[in-house]
């Protein structure tokens, strides 16, 4: 095989890790199977704690009023011009795989980690920007002191950073019927073909 056609072909292979390739790997472990799998293991990781955040019209939201279906929560800030806007676009395009039927069982949850700047308005204009859905997919906030316990409850820290970025994990809970974590995926291997 031609050296540039065996390059393309790694290069694909890279490009469809799974989603939970994260696990375990380590420098020296035994290669892995890089396949997309159409039923992959999701053990129960922990019940999700239980939040009740607020959504860009002001309404409480709380997650164990969304029992029986499955959520997929993330956590962004809308002035963050890296990680926040690639997981988001990521997360639009699932929406759209799901397509209407998608929004009867599935859920799609944003929180933001700067409360302070991101009001209900930047939030919408935010999700209006990535064409999302706000039917299946519902943009959340609180006051920072509100907004504290449920981000200390899932990990998700949050430090100012320089230019009034902010450095906080970019990690996605998918959360299954019964509201358990099934999956933690870090945004570099969040596939959104695997979550589907």
């Amino acid at each position: 095989m031609p050296a540039t056609r065996s390059i393309v072909l790694a290069v694909c292979l890279m490009a469809a890790a799974p989603a939970a390739a994260h696990q375990g790997a380590r420098p020296g472990a035994p290669a892995r199977d890089t396949t997309l799998s159409a039923a992959p293991p999701l053990p129960v990781i922990k019940p999700a704690p239980d939040f009740s955040l607020l959504d860009t019209g002001g309404r409480p939201v709380r997650l164990a009023d969304l029992r029986g279906r499955v959520v997929l929560l993330s956590f962004i800030y809308t002035r963050c011009t890296d990680a926040c806007p690639l997981l988001t676009a990521r997360m639009a395009r699932l929406q759209k795989r799901l397509g209407p039927r998608g929004a009867e069982s599935v859920r799609l949850l944003t929180v933001t980690v700067d409360p302070e700047r991101d009001t209900g308005g930047v939030l919408l204009d935010y999700a209006r920007r990535f064409g999302a859905e706000l039917g299946g997919w519902q943009f959340l906030r609180a006051e920072a002191a509100a907004l504290e316990p449920m981000l200390s409850a899932y990990d998700e820290w949050r430090r100012p950073a320089a230019g009034g970025a902010i450095d906080h994990p970019a990690r996605l809970y998918l959360i299954d019927r019964a509201g358990r974590i099934r999956e933690i995926y870090a945004l570099g291997f969040f596939d959104e073909r695997q979550a589907l």
